[in-house]
C-alpha cells in the first residue's frame, strides 16, 4: 500500500466543501507508519442521506478520534493522488459504540456516490443493511457502550486507488440520536495470518484463503460474501461473524484415521441459526457425505447435512473433543467453518486451539478364536442404514474384555484377519442389560450392511427387530450367558463384529449394556474306534450337527450335541435328534459291532442311538436302537427293540455292545445319529452320555482255543470280565484288551445282554452242583412250601407245643456251609428289585394262644393285584394304617442285582434263616395280614413303615477253569456262611448300602421306597394307592 506522489510529510489538502465549514483540527491517519493529516474538508457521502442541518464529523483536538453524533454520511478527501489499496491492505482502528443508531461503518472509496461495496459495518441495531453492499467484520455488532478494536483486511475486499475516508452513523427515525467514536486509524500492509492447527503435536500453518463453501452444487449458495473470517495474529483462533459459510485450504491434504480426535474451543459469542466446523475434500457439502460438526442450533431441520455434537449456549465457551474418525476417515483437502444466518449480519463466534491426534491410549476389544487371544486395535465405525448415534462412542473396558454402549449405538469393529466360520462355529459371551430400549444384539457380519442377511443375534428387546432371537431374553440388570452354534445360521469369512442397542426414541440417550468375554471356538470333533481287520484308528467326525428325523419334525434346533474336548464323548440335553455325517460311510457285514458306554442323568421318553444310510427316519427301516425312555415305545415300527438292553439307573455308566449285523447289512452307511425324544412341554429335559463308541468288525475269540483259569472271591459279571481283559493282554493272539468284544466273539451272542447271561450260567453252575433244594429242608413236597410261605401249613397254624419244628434246627447246622436253593414257589418267582420279607401277625410259642408277634411296623394297605395267587383274587385291597392291624413284625433281606454276588448267590439260605430259622424256630412268629403273603418279593408284600434286616457274609473262594475241550468248570470253596443284623437293623438302610456299592439302582431304590415308606409316612402312601383308583383319603 502506498500515498501516490505525497512525501512522508505532514500534507495539507485543500478541497471544495459542499455543505460544511471547515474544522480547524485535522484527522490524523497513520499509513505505514506515516501520519497523514487530513483537513477537516467534509464532504457528503452517499447524495441525499444526509438531512438537512446534519452533522458534521467532530475530530478530536489531538486530531486522533472521530466522533460521530447523530445522523451523518461524511467523508474526508484523501490525497489528490489517493491512496492505494493492495490485497495487503489492512486497516485498524478502535470503535466506541455510546448509543445506538440502525448501523455504523467505515468507508475506504473512490469517490462519494457510495456504488460499490466500500463500507464496513460496525455496530446495528437494525441487523440488515440495504443491498448487501456492506461488508461485516467477524467483531461486527458492538454493543451500546463498549469498545472493540477493528483490524480488517481491506485489501481482501476491493483494490485500487481510494480518494475519501468516510464515516457513517445511519439514524432514519431520530436524526440526533447514535454516538460513536473511531480514534487510532491506522493502514498498513501485512502478510495474513496463518491459521495454527496442531496434528499428532505438529504445527500445520494454514494460510488465510478464504473461499466459499458449495452446498447442494451451488457455488457459494449459501455464504454472504460481505462477511469474512478473522484469523488472531498467534493464530490460534479463528473468528467468524454474521452468515458465513467458508474453507481454508491445507498445505497439503490431512489424513483422518479411525483413531483420530479432534479437539478446540468454540466461543459463541452471538449466536446465529447454527455454528458448525467441517473437514471437506473439495468444498461440496452433500447429504450423502456429512463432514460437518453442529455446535450450536436454533433450526437444526435446515442443517441435514451436518452431524450432531452437543450444543453450546450463548455466552459460553465450550470445550470439544470430538473422535472424528468415528463419524468419517480419508484425506481431506479443507478446513471450513459454517455461521448460518438467516439475518445474514447476526452471529458472532470463535473457534480456538485446533488440533488433531490418534488416541492410541485406549484399550482395543479383546476376543478368544480357538483359544488365542486377539485384539482388535481398530477404532469402531458405525454398522447398519445410518441407525447409529456417533456421538455415543463405544466404551471398551481396561482390560479389553467388554464393550459397553450408552444411548442409541449401531457401532462395529474391524477384525485383524477374517474370522473363518464353519458349520462347527460356536460363540459364547455374556450380557448385562441396564436399561432396556427399542432392541440390543450382536452381529458377525462380512460387510456393514445390517439388512442384507441375518446375522445378528437379539439379547434383549421391547419391539421387533427381523433377526434371530435369543432365548431367554435378558432382563433389566441381569448378567447372562449365551452360546450361540453360529455355524448353523450361517457360515463364510467374518470380518466385523457389530453391537446395537437401537432406540429410536426422542431421547437417544437412553440405553445401557455391556458384552463381555467373547469367545470363538469350533465344537470337538468327536473322535469314533474303528477296528478292521484286527487293526484299530480313530476316525475323527466332523461335528457338524445336521437334523435327524426332519421328515417327522422332531428336532429342536436349538438343543446341540455337546462334545467333550478329547472327542470321546457326547452329551445330549433336552429334545434332539441330530445326526453327524461319517467320512467315507460304513459297510456292515456278518462282523460288524457297536459298542459303546451310555450313562443316563435324566430321563426322558425315548433315548437312542441309530445308524442309518439317510436323514429320513423311519419305520420301513427301521436303524435305531432305543436304549432308555419313560415311552412306552416297544411296538413302534422305527426302533429295534430286539436285544437291546433297556438302561433303568440314573447316574450309573451302562456298557452297550451289539452286533449289527443281527439287524441289518449293507454299504453306504453314512450317518451316526442320536435321538433324545421329549414331547412335553418343556422341551429342555432329558440328559444323557455316550462315550467310548466304537465300529468293530470282530475276528475269531483269541481265547476259544486257550486254556486259562482265574479265581476270586465273588463270581460276578465284573470280576469276570476284568480277569478276561487280563488274559486277553497275556495272550499274543489278542489285539487289545476290549473284554466285550472277546465274549462277544466267545460266546457267539449278539449283545452285552447275552454275554452276561451266558457269564451268570458259567458262575451259578458252580453252586448248582451242590445246591440244597429248598424243599428238603421242611422234609416236605413242594406245596407244602407253596402253603407255608402264605401263611399256611401246621407250621403256621398251630401252636409249638402241639407241632415239633426243631428239624428246622438240624437242617441249619447239617447245610451251614451250603449254598440252598430258593424255593420254587410263586411268592419268590419275579423279586425284580433284590428284596424279599416276611410280615408276621402272630407268635406260636406264646402261652397265649392269640398272642401277638413282637410289634416293629405298621401296615398301610395291601394291594391284593399284587399277590394274586396268595389272596386267590384278581384284584382288591384293605387299607389299613396307624397300626390298626394290631402287632406286625416284618423282616427282610436284599441281594446284588448280579447273579454272582454272594448275597445273591446264597439268598435261599438268607430266607432259611429270615424265614424259619429266626422268625419262626427261634421267635415263634407266624401267620400273614388277610388276602397277602407271609413271606415274598417287596413287590408282593403290604406297604408297611419298616422291616428289620438280616445280611449273609459269605467266606469263598470261586475258581474257574477253561479248557477247549471241556469249556467251563467252576468250583466253589465254601468257607463259612454267616448271617447277621444289617447296620441299623433296618431293610431300607441295608438297601441304601448295596445301592451306594452299585448293586442295585437308583430305579430300584426309589422303587423300594414306595413299599417301605418309613414312619408316619401311611397316610401320603395310601393317599396316593387311592388317588390311582379314583378315590381321596383324608
Amino acid at each position: 500500500m502506498k500515498v501516490n506522489n505525497v512525501s512522508l510529510a505532514v500534507i495539507a489538502v485543500a478541497s471544495k466543501l459542499s455543505s460544511s465549514v471547515a474544522n480547524s483540527t485535522p484527522l490524523l491517519l497513520s499509513v505505514d507508519g506515516v501520519t497523514l493529516s487530513l483537513d477537516d474538508a467534509q464532504v457528503q457521502y452517499h447524495k441525499n442521506q444526509n438531512h438537512n442541518g446534519a452533522n458534521e464529523v467532530a475530530v478530536s483536538g489531538n486530531g486522533l478520534s472521530a466522533e460521530m453524533v447523530g445522523n451523518l454520511w461524511r467523508a474526508f478527501p484523501l490525497p489528490e493522488e489517493g491512496i492505494e489499496v493492495d490485497e495487503n491492505t489492512v486497516l485498524e482502528f478502535k470503535f466506541d459504540l455510546e448509543e445506538e443508531a440502525d448501523y455504523q461503518m467505515i468507508c475506504l472509496d473512490e469517490d462519494t456516490m457510495a456504488k460499490s461495496a466500500r463500507c464496513f459495518v460496525l455496530a446495528s441495531r437494525t441487523g440488515e443493511p440495504f443491498n448487501e453492499k456492506y461488508y461485516y467484520p467477524p467483531q461486527y455488532a458492538t454493543p451500546e457502550n463498549s469498545s472493540v478494536d477493528f483490524k480488517i483486511p481491506i485489501g481482501r475486499f476491493y483494490t485500487g486507488n481510494m480518494k475519501y475516508f468516510a464515516f457513517v452513523q445511519e439514524n432514519d427515525l431520530d436524526t440526533s440520536k447514535g454516538l460513536s467514536t473511531i480514534s487510532n486509524i491506522r493502514m498498513f500492509s501485512e502478510e495474513p495470518n496463518n491459521l495454527v492447527l496442531t496434528q499428532n503435536g505438529e504445527e500445520i500453518l494454514i494460510p488465510d484463503v478464504q473461499t466459499y463453501l458449495y452446498l447442494n452444487k451451488a457455488a457459494g449458495d449459501k455464504d454472504s460474501k460481505q462477511t469474512f473470517m478473522y484469523i488472531a495474529d498467534d493464530g490460534k483462533s479463528i473468528q467468524l461473524g454474521g452468515n458465513s459459510w467458508k474453507a481454508l485450504e491445507f498445505p497439503s491434504p490431512i489424513v483422518i484415521s479411525p483413531k483420530t480426535v479432534l479437539e478446540f474451543d468454540f466461543n459463541l459469542i452471538e449466536s446465529s441459526n447454527g455454528e458448525a466446523i467441517c473437514f471437506e475434500e473439495d468444498r461440496q457439502i452433500t447429504n450423502d457425505q456429512k463432514r460437518c460438526f453442529f455446535l450450536h442450533s436454533t433450526a437444526t431441520s435446515n442443517f441435514d447435512v451436518l452431524l450432531g455434537a452437543e450444543n453450546a449456549s450463548e455466552g459460553e465457551t465450550k470445550h470439544y473433543t470430538i473422535p472424528i474418525g468415528l463419524y468419517y476417515t480419508g484425506s481431506f483437502q479443507y478446513l471450513a467453518f459454517i455461521s448460518f444466518s438467516s439475518v445474514k449480519s447476526r452471529g458472532k463466534s470463535t473457534f480456538s486451539n485446533l488440533q488433531l491426534y490418534d488416541d492410541d491410549q485406549g484399550p482395543g476389544l479383546k476376543i478368544i478364536v480357538d483359544g488365542e487371544e486377539v485384539s482388535i486395535s481398530e477404532t469402531e465405525g458405525s454398522y447398519g442404514n445410518n441407525q447409529d448415534s456417533i456421538e455415543n462412542v463405544l466404551e471398551i473396558s481396561g482390560d479389553g474384555l467388554a464393550a459397553h454402549l450408552e444411548g442409541n449405538q449401531w457401532k462395529s469393529v474391524a477384525l485383524p484377519m477374517p474370522i473363518e466360520i464353519n458349520a462347527a462355529t460356536e460363540v459364547e459371551f455374556d450380557f448385562f442389560l441396564g436399561e432396556r430400549v427399542d432392541h440390543h444384539g450382536i452381529c458377525f457380519d462380512d460387510n456393514l450392511v445390517e439388512n442384507d442377511a441375518k446375522h445378528c443375534f437379539v439379547t434383549a428387546n421391547t419391539d421387533n427387530w427381523s433377526q434371530h432371537n435369543l432365548s431367554p431374553k435378558t432382563s433389566t440388570g441381569e448378567t447372562r450367558h449365551y452360546k450361540i452354534p453360529i455355524g448353523t445360521y450361517f457360515t463364510g469369512p467374518m470380518n466385523f463384529i457389530a453391537f446395537v442397542q437401537d432406540n429410536d426414541s426422542g431421547d437417544q440417550s437412553e440405553g445401557v449394556s455391556t458384552y463381555s468375554n467373547i469367545v470363538f471356538s469350533e465344537r470337538p470333533e468327536l473322535n469314533l474306534g474303528i477296528t478292521q481287520e484286527s487293526v484299530r484308528q480313530g476316525l475323527s467326525v466332523f461335528n457338524q450337527q445336521l437334523r435327524y428325523a426332519d421328515n417327522q419334525n422332531q428336532d429342536t434346533a436349538s438343543n446341540l450335541i455337546e462334545v467333550s474336548s478329547d472327542g470321546k464323548s457326547a452329551t445330549l440335553r433336552g429334545n434332539l435328534y441330530k445326526a453327524l455325517e461319517i467320512p467315507g460311510g460304513l459297510t456292515i457285514g456278518d462282523n460288524s459291532v457297536l459298542s459303546f458306554d451310555f450313562l443316563l442323568e435324566e430321563i426322558t421318553e425315548i433315548h437312542g442311538i441309530c445308524i442309518d444310510e439317510n436323514l429320513q427316519h423311519t419305520s420301513d427301516f427301521p436303524r435305531c436302537f432305543p436304549l432308555a425312555g419313560t415311552q412306552d415305545a416297544s411296538k413302534e415300527g422305527d426302533l429295534l427293540y430286539r436285544g437291546t438292553e433297556q438302561t433303568y439307573s440314573i447316574n450309573e455308566v451302562q456298557k452297550y455292545v451289539i452286533r449289527l449285523s443281527e439287524f441289518f447289512h449293507g454299504e453306504d452307511f453314512k450317518y451316526l445319529a442320536f435321538i433324545q425324544d421329549n414331547d412335553s412341554s418343556d422341551r429342555t429335559t432329558g440328559v444323557s452320555t455316550y462315550s467310548n463308541i466304537e465300529f468293530t468288525e470282530i475276528a475269531q475269540s483269541c481265547l476259544k482255543d486257550e486254556n486259562f483259569e482265574f479265581s476270586f472271591d465273588e463270581c460276578t459279571i465284573e470280576n469276570f470280565v476284568e480277569e478276561v481283559e487280563d488274559l486277553m493282554t497275556a495272550t499274543s493272539g489278542c489285539v487289545g484288551n476290549n473284554a466285550w468284544l472277546e465274549l462277544l466273539a466267545f460266546f457267539n451272542v449278539n449283545s452285552k445282554p447275552q454275554i452276561e447271561e451266558r457269564i451268570g450260567a458259567v458262575c451259578t453252575s458252580g453252586y448248582k452242583k451242590d445246591y440244597v433244594p429248598f424243599d428238603s429242608i421242611a422234609g416236605k413236597h413242594v406245596q407244602f412250601s407253596n402253603e407255608f410261605f402264605d401263611g399256611g401249613t401246621a407250621w403256621n397254624y398251630e401252636h409249638a407245643s402241639n407241632v415239633d419244628v426243631n428239624r428246622i434246627e438240624i437242617m441249619n447246622a447239617k447245610y451251614s456251609n451250603k449254598a440252598i436253593g430258593m424255593p420254587d414257589v410263586h411268592n419268590f418267582k419275579q423279586c425284580e428289585l433284590g428284596a424279599a420279607m416276611c410280615c408276621y401277625v402272630a407268635n406260636r410259642k406264646s402261652n397265649d394262644v392269640d398272642a401277638d408277634p413282637e410289634d416293629n411296623s405298621d401296615a398301610c394297605y395291601m394291594d391284593f393285584s399284587e399277590a394274586q395267587e396268595s389272596s386267590h383274587v384278581r384284584d382288591g385291597y384293605s387299607i389299613y394304617g396307624n397300626g390298626v392291624e394290631g402287632s406286625l413284625n416284618c423282616h427282610g433281606f436284599a441281594w446284588g442285582n448280579d447273579v454272582g454276588y454272594a448275597d445273591n448267590a446264597f439268598k435261599g439260605n438268607s430266607l432259611f434263616q429270615v424265614a424259619m430259622y429266626d422268625s419262626l424256630y427261634q421267635n415263634g412268629f407266624s401267620e400273614e395280614l388277610p388276602g397277602a403273603p407271609m413271606c415274598g418279593c417287596v413287590e408282593q408284600m403290604p406297604v408297611v413303615t419298616k422291616a428289620s434286616c438280616t445280611k449273609v457274609v459269605v467266606d469263598q473262594i470261586v475258581s474257574v477253569k477253561y479248557d477247549a475241550i471241556t469249556e467251563f468248570n467252576v468250583n466253589v470253596d465254601i468257607r463259612s456262611i454267616i448271617h447277621r443284623r444289617c447296620d441299623n437293623n433296618d431293610l431300607s438302610s441295608h438297601y441304601e448300602g448295596l445301592l451306594r456299592q452299585g448293586k442295585v439302582t437308583q430305579r430300584a431304590k426309589d422303587h423300594l421306597d414306595t413299599r417301605l415308606v418309613g414312619e408316619g409316612n401311611c397316610p401320603d402312601a395310601i393317599r396316593t394307592f387311592l388317588a390311582g383308583k379314583g378315590f381321596s383319603f383324608s
